[in-house]
């Protein structure tokens, strides 16, 4: 057994998902007044949908959240997911669309 320590910046399983969760949910919550416990979904939803809501479920949530909430809420999700500093690079954005001229 080795005595060393894991350094401190070392992040838990989940950890990034987790930060990236924190940090949508608490800019939307300062924003907006939404349930707490539907801004949650909505805001796992739109992480695991790469910065949107589905359109599916958009409707069922629609009575809960403004649609500047929405627009506001995939705005912070895909400036994290993809932003300058982003967990994922630009080009996996499979929404994106390139035009040729």
């Amino acid at each position: 057994m080795s005595d060393r320590k894991a350094p401190s910046n070392a992040r838990p399983p989940g950890g990034v998902y987790l930060s990236c969760y924190a940090t949508v949910l608490k800019a939307v919550d300062a924003r907006y007044d939404i349930r707490g416990y539907v801004l949650a979904r909505m805001v796992r939803l739109c992480l695991q949908n790469r910065g949107t809501v589905p359109l599916a479920l958009r409707a069922q949530y629609a009575q809960y959240a403004q649609k500047e909430a929405f627009a506001f809420l995939e705005g912070c999700a895909v400036h994290l997911l993809f932003g300058p500093a982003g967990r994922f690079s630009p080009h996996e954005y499979r929404y994106q669309v390139n035009v040729d001229p």
